[in-house]
């Protein structure tokens, strides 16, 4: 057999130079190693499970500032809403959507966060969500000009993001005094955030809606029903949305037949 002639030192570097530029960072031995060799026989001893860390108590919502509960009626309620430090939202809106308390009113309708036409414009449910309402509200037979009206939320957020929790637990009191003020007979919530701020964040718009519940008003006696629903510029987003929203409009009906009912007897 003809030897094999001894590579020079620069061989040899070259040809280690050639293995670093080709990303070979790593020494592999020519013998098999028995790496099982080397894992002790007996098992490790109990490692005991860890302890849970304690949960965080959750945020008790914002309490009511003297102000906003000493308010007895919509326009002091406004005004005292407007010195809130908390309130950061008033200082970037456009407008501030205000309420609309109507005397006999057969219902409350609480909307969404102001979209960029309320926040224009300052007024509830404009654009295309106010002609989407209009034609919701002649299939039951009602105009929006009989109904008390009020926002989640009256300012829209800086370039329409979503509303943080601490701007919905700031907002909180004053939709409860604005309700308390306007004692409906019972609310129809639009849209996700209304429904959370009156039941908890946990609440799921495609489980409740259509469903009546009850809640706790603060200076009301008697709890209030509500009945969530999808709000109007949410009908476009499928077939099966404008089907909830007919079947929901089933359900406001029959509490408004049987209400009406009710007065005649008496």
């Amino acid at each position: 057999m003809t030897p094999q002639p001894v590579p020079s030192r620069a061989e040899l570097l070259a040809a280690l130079q050639l293995q670093y530029d080709w990303g070979v960072d790593e020494v592999l031995s020519e013998e098999t190693i028995d790496r099982l060799s080397d894992v002790p026989r007996s098992l490790p001893a109990r490692i005991e499970p860890l302890q849970a860390r304690p949960s965080l108590p959750k945020e008790s919502p914002a309490p009511a500032s003297p102000g906003l509960e000493q308010a007895r009626d919509l326009p002091a309620l406004i005004r005292a809403s407007e010195t809130l430090d908390d309130l950061f939202l008033s200082r970037t809106a456009t407008h501030r959507l205000k309420p609309v308390c109507v005397d006999d009113a057969p219902f409350m309708l609480i909307g969404e966060t102001p979209d960029a036409d309320e926040d224009r414009s300052g007024a509830l449910f404009s654009g295309r969500a106010g002609d989407l309402l209009d034609r919701m509200l002649a299939t039951a037979g009602l105009e929006r000009s009989v109904l008390s009206m009020a926002p989640a939320v009256p300012w829209r957020p800086p370039g329409g993001r979503g509303v943080t929790d601490q701007e919905m637990r700031s907002c909180r009191p004053l939709l409860l005094k604005t309700i308390a003020l306007c004692r409906p007979p019972f609310l129809v919530t639009m849209g996700v955030t209304p429904l959370r701020l009156l039941l908890g964040d946990q609440a799921m718009l495609n489980r409740l809606r259509g469903k009546w519940t009850e809640i706790r008003i603060p200076e009301l006696d008697a709890p209030v029903a509500l009945l969530p629903m999808r709000h109007p510029l949410q009908l476009a987003a499928s077939p099966a949305a404008r089907r909830n929203a007919w079947q929901d409009l089933l359900v406001l009906m029959e509490r408004l037949s049987a209400e009406n009912t009710e007065l005649n007897k008496s």
